[in-house]
């Protein structure tokens, strides 16, 4: 199963689970079993995404949006170190990856390293604003 359908099916699983859940018809004893295998289902999804970013890296280790994408899955999952290591080599590899800077931010932030966070939001910043005044600037060239 290729990477974009995993996380299709998750999606698609946790819309029937909602729709299920919102059933009046339906026993709380059964909405409990449906949501509890939803959830067996996403994490299975989401681990085997990152078990396919990890290929990904291993065919290409130059691949910062490899090792982006799967720092996101790996702070989705509570595994913040991981997604901190990730995001990392994500930046070494494209510096000007403002979506790099802000989930490493984010990791940060959550796990209590304020200062760092900040440090990372306002990196994302400066390449965010240094790409729309190069875009600008090749606008008026033209």
């Amino acid at each position: 199963m290729n990477t974009i359908s995993r996380p299709v099916l998750g999606a698609l699983v946790a819309v029937m689970l909602i729709s299920v859940s919102a059933c009046d018809n339906a026993t709380e004893n059964s909405k409990n079993i449906l949501l509890s295998t939803g959830s067996k289902v996403g994490k299975e999804a989401v681990q085997g995404s990152i078990v396919e970013f990890s290929k990904a890296i291993h065919n290409n280790p130059e691949s910062a949006k490899a090792y982006a994408g799967r720092g996101t899955l790996k702070f989705a999952t509570g595994d913040k170190p991981g997604a901190i290591l990730d995001f990392t080599k994500a930046i070494e590899l494209d510096p000007g990856s403002a979506g790099s800077f802000t989930g490493r931010g984010t990791a940060k932030f959550s796990s209590g390293d304020i200062p760092g966070a900040v440090g990372d939001f306002a990196d994302a910043a400066k390449v965010m604003v240094t790409a729309m005044f190069s875009k600008t600037e090749e606008k008026s060239a033209h």
